[in-house]
């Protein structure tokens, strides 16, 4: 049960992928995590344990093993994203509506069932950069919950709603933020949204700032409703962003508890993995190769060297995968269908957008069967193309046997997703072999 809370929680205070790293952060440090910069020179000592984050959103942890250098091995990589479908926001937001209502102009960061956003309790986070004594700072920012919420048209003015019904980004979807003052009525539309940022730097940060102090900004509105446990006994967790923010606890977990003997542990969190990855923090990035080649260069092995432990090392890409659905189980595969609460999921794909082979799942089998591990296998029902993933855009960057795991779960991409709450001890314990191998 203190797993479960403590995943809650994570959930719960990681409504952005910049919040998500935070909290990661935070926790690094009190496990006696050092923390580097790409812009400085590292120092590394064996046995040592050490993270480093690009642009607020992406987090890469490592540990030295305790061996002479010419004893390690290669890598043990852990890979998961920290980001899940949202509306971001746009420059100059406020959108006056019909005299009286002021609206967020957002658009789409992801793909999501929109539908599952109407009407729920939704607040505004991310990130905001000031000028602040001639130098631009970057501050986390959480407005309130319940700040804002997107209606839905009243079934008397859309009879066919349960029919099917197809929505509009620009028209349907914008949240609603507040009511127009009576006697300023547009004007009062103009910059609500920086007065907000400003008070809400101004409680965290205890400085003053001014509208024009606010540069520019990364914010999204997301879903603030808590995780909760749900079921006739508790077995269901209901969550937002549990796709893939749950992986990512566990690798956090793993590494934790994870005592390298002749590999370096490598957890790796990237952003933008649902827009692409193509970023400068995302899998498909340097910055897993930087960072591997860093380490290198400072324990002092030559390229030579570098080569041979990613031919000798192994990556856990982690992202969920569907379980069967209780009510569409004619969308699954007819022989791989993973359910709740039965264990971690293997992810093959034979047109490759899975790293999954026959040497990588071998490993993986092979880890949970000596551990006691529940293990299920997951393909895509052949007439239903399914999502990809960050396995292989990793691979692209630095090569290594890789294969794709990720916990079972309903509605994935809804607002408000659903697994079981015994899979995420199993991939615990999962990472937690893989990082003490």
């Amino acid at each position: 049960m203190r797993t479960i809370n403590a995943l809650m929680d994570f959930l719960d205070n990681s409504v952005t992928s910049y919040h998500a790293i935070d909290n990661m952060k935070k926790k690094l440090l009190t496990e006696g995590f050092v923390e580097l910069s790409e812009k400085e020179v590292w120092h590394l000592k064996k046995g040592g344990n050490y993270f480093v984050i690009r642009n607020h959103s992406s987090l890469i942890a490592f540990q030295v093993p305790k061996c002479e250098m010419s004893a390690i091995k290669g890598w043990h990589v852990y890979a998961a994203h920290s980001d899940s479908p949202a509306f971001k926001i746009k420059e100059n937001p406020e959108i006056a509506k019909e005299d009286a209502y002021i609206s967020v102009n957002t658009e789409k960061y992801g793909h999501m069932i929109l539908s599952t956003w109407f009407d729920r309790p939704l607040t505004i986070a991310g990130r905001v950069c000031v000028e602040d004594e001639e130098t631009i700072a970057t501050h986390l920012i959480r407005l309130k919950d319940n700040i804002c919420m997107i209606p839905s048209l009243a079934i008397h003015m859309n009879r066919e709603i349960n029919n099917g019904a197809t929505f509009s980004l620009q028209n349907d979807m914008l949240p609603l933020l507040s009511i127009m003052c009576q006697q300023e009525r547009k004007e009062s539309a103009k910059g609500m949204l920086n007065k907000m940022l400003i008070k809400a730097l101004e409680e965290t940060t205890g400085k003053n700032y001014c509208t024009q102090d606010i540069l520019s900004y990364d914010l999204y509105v997301e879903n603030c409703e808590k995780a909760v446990l749900a079921g006739a006994q508790d077995e269901f967790i209901m969550a937002p962003r549990y796709d893939d923010l749950a992986c990512v606890f566990a690798g956090l977990s793993g590494i934790i508890v994870g005592k390298p003997d002749s590999y370096i542990n490598v957890l790796a969190i990237f952003d933008n993995e649902e827009v692409g990855s193509l970023t400068r923090q995302g899998a498909d990035s340097t910055f897993l190769r930087d960072t591997l080649e860093n380490i290198t260069d400072v324990l002092g092995a030559d390229k030579i060297m570098f080569r041979r432990w990613n031919a000798n090392s192994f990556m856990l890409s982690a992202d969920n995968g569907h379980a069967c659905h209780p009510n569409q189980g004619g969308k699954a595969d007819p022989t791989n269908r993973p359910y709740l609460n039965q264990g971690v999921v293997l992810k093959y794909h034979g047109g490759q957008q899975y790293a999954t082979d026959a040497c990588s799942a071998a490993y993986v089998k092979n880890l949970c069967r000596k551990n006691n591990i529940p293990l299920q296998s997951y393909a895509n029902h052949s007439d239903i193309p399914g999502g990809r993933t960050l396995g292989n855009l990793a691979m692209a960057q630095i090569s290594m046997t890789a294969a794709d795991i990720g916990l079972p779960q309903l509605a994935m991409h809804s607002a408000y997703e659903t697994a079981g709450t015994k899979d995420i001890g199993y991939l615990i314990r999962l990472t937690e072999q893989f990082f003490s191998e």
